[in-house]
């Protein structure tokens, strides 16, 4: 059997680029969402090493759903230093290098 080896990615804070953006696109101070990007950022820090169950999986989908939701609110195209641009288009493949 051909062993094929798993993507590896780092963590990645969407924070101060979500806070950045709120302040300079938006009426509203970016402390109002303090919890709600810690939760994202815990989201997507717990899909990095995830096991094979079905919490998992939940976790997993939650996430989309939270990138899915954060298409609609923020620019499409979303640059974190470092990491090339990152499409939050649904249905389109996030690029990281």
């Amino acid at each position: 059997m051909l062993a094929v080896p798993t993507k590896r990615t780092q963590r990645v804070s969407w924070t101060p680029y979500l806070r950045k953006y709120i302040s300079n696109g938006y009426a509203e101070h970016p402390d109002l969402y303090t919890d709600d990007f810690r939760v994202l950022d815990e989201l997507r820090n717990d899909c990095i090493y995830m096991d094979s169950s079905e919490k998992a999986l939940n976790r997993l989908i939650k996430y989309y759903a939270q990138l899915t939701f954060l298409s609609s609110k923020f620019p499409i195209d979303v640059c974190l230093s470092g990491w090339g641009r990152i499409s939050l288009a649904a249905g389109t493949q996030a690029r990281f290098w």
